[in-house]
C-alpha cells in the first residue's frame, strides 16, 4: 500500500510566516510612517520616472504620510487574512484527504467541496472546518471583526460607511489583547503597557507582575475613522498565532481520531 506523509510543521509555517512577516513589514512602515526624520519619498533620482514634484511643504508631507499609514496596516492586515486562509486552505484539504481515505466522501465530492472551501470568506472557512471536522478556535469571532475593519481601510480608506454598519448603530471591532500590570498585595492594578511614566513605577509596598488576556473592543460611528496604534497591531498579530494553533492541534485531534499514525508532534 502507497504511504503518504503529511506534514503539519510545513501547513501550520504558512501561516506563521505570514504573521512574521505582517509584523515586521508593519513595524517599518509604522515607524517610518512616524518618524519625522524621514522625508525623503522621491522613488528615483531619474526626473523622467517622477511623478511627485521637489520639496513638498511641510503640510503635503504629513499627508503622504499619513496615508501611507493607512496604506501600510491596510497591506498588514490583507496579508494576515490571506495567509490565515490559505492556511486554512491546506488544512481543510488535509481533512478532506482524511475523510476520503476512510470512505466519508466520495472523490468527486472531496474535489468539489475543496474548490467551494476555496471560495469562500474567512468567516465561512472557519465556520466549515468546525461544523465538517471540529477543527476550530475559540477565538473565531474576532477574524469576521478584523476582516470587516480591512475590508473598511482597504476600500474606504478607514472611513466607516453604511456598509460596515449594516443598518447597526456602530461598527464594533473587536480583538484579543495582553494586560500586563502590576498588583500590590492590597489588590491596587498599575498598568505596566506603555507608554511608561518617565519616572517609572513605585510600589511601596511591593507586588506582583501579572499577564492577563483581555477582550479590546473599539466602537465606530458613520463617519469616524478606523485607526490602530503599534500595540494594538503588536496584538492582532499574537491573536493570528492562538488562532493558528488552536487550528493546528485541533485538526491533528481530527486526524487522531480517524485512526491515522501521528509522529512528532511535539513542537505543536
Amino acid at each position: 500500500m502507497k504511504q503518504l506523509t503529511i506534514d503539519f510543521d510545513r501547513i501550520r509555517d504558512i501561516a506563521l510566516r505570514g504573521i512574521r512577516r505582517t509584523s515586521v513589514f508593519m513595524g517599518l512602515g509604522v515607524n517610518a510612517a512616524r518618524d519625522d526624520r524621514l522625508k525623503e519619498y522621491q522613488l528615483t533620482d531619474l526626473m523622467m520616472l517622477r511623478v511627485m514634484p521637489d520639496n513638498v511643504d511641510d503640510q503635503t508631507l504629513a499627508g503622504f504620510k499619513t496615508a501611507f499609514h493607512q496604506w501600510i496596516i491596510s497591506n498588514g492586515l490583507r496579508e494576515l487574512v490571506e495567509t490565515f486562509a490559505t492556511f486554512l486552505d491546506q488544512v481543510h484539504k488535509v481533512c478532506l484527504f482524511i475523510a476520503r481515505s476512510k470512505g466519508k466522501v466520495s472523490d468527486s465530492e472531496r474535489k468539489a467541496y475543496g474548490r467551494e472551501f476555496e471560495k469562500k470568506g474567512l468567516e465561512n472557512k472557519l465556520n466549515s472546518l468546525r461544523r465538517g471536522f471540529s477543527v476550530f478556535t475559540s477565538r473565531e469571532k474576532y477574524f469576521n471583526s478584523i476582516n470587516k475593519a480591512r475590508n473598511c481601510i482597504t476600500h474606504r480608506q478607514g472611513k466607516v460607511g453604511p456598509k460596515d454598519l449594516k443598518d447597526q448603530d456602530a461598527f464594533r471591532l473587536v480583538w484579543l489583547g495582553l494586560e500586563v500590570y502590576a498588583e500590590t498585595p492590597s489588590g491596587e492594578k498599575h498598568s505596566l503597557m506603555p507608554p511608561f511614566p518617565r519616572e517609572g513605577i513605585i510600589l511601596e509596598g511591593g507586588g506582583k507582575v501579572k499577564v492577563s488576556v483581555i477582550e479590546r473592543v473599539t466602537e465606530y460611528k458613520l463617519g469616524d475613522t478606523i485607526a490602530f496604534s503599534p500595540n494594538d497591531l503588536g496584538e492582532i498579530c499574537l491573536l493570528f498565532l492562538m488562532a493558528t494553533d488552536d487550528i493546528s492541534k485541533s485538526a491533528l485531534e481530527y486526524v487522531k481520531n480517524m485512526g491515522i499514525e501521528i509522529q512528532d508532534c511535539a513542537k505543536l
